[in-house]
């Protein structure tokens, strides 16, 4: 998560709850996968959005790898907190809600690493 909240340069407290599932079910997948998860491999199947103030990754029209994902997360705003900086181990900026460059993140077909992500069926009962 480091690498990301690095690549994009913002805050943690900015990250929307579903970008954070997002990012530690792909790095679970990866790893449960025997694959090491990067930040590039992550961008092939989520690009950054912002939605409502908050970041968060969208996906792509790939095959979906997140099994039966949360369909919401009701009220919760109301059970944010607040994170001191100095448990973070990494320097993290307050982004502005700035405009989202688009990402051309090529979708790496020929990789073995591809294969074996986009192999797994995409719901816990198969497909």
């Amino acid at each position: 998560m480091a690498a990301i909240l690095q690549l994009y340069a913002f805050y943690i407290s900015q990250l929307s709850p579903m970008g954070m599932v997002r990012i530690h079910h792909f790095e679970f997948v990866c790893r449960s996968q025997g694959l090491e998860p990067t930040v590039d491999k992550f961008r092939v199947f989520y690009p950054l959005i912002r939605t409502l103030g908050f970041f968060s990754f969208a996906l792509l029209n790939v095959k979906k790898i997140m099994m039966n994902p949360p369909k919401s997360f009701h009220d919760w705003k109301m059970k944010f907190f607040f994170i001191q900086e100095e448990v973070i181990p990494i320097a993290t900026l307050f982004r502005e809600p700035d405009a989202i460059d688009k990402e051309d993140t090529p979708i790496p077909k020929k990789t073995a690493w591809y294969a074996k992500l986009m192999a797994l069926p995409n719901r816990v009962f198969g497909e």
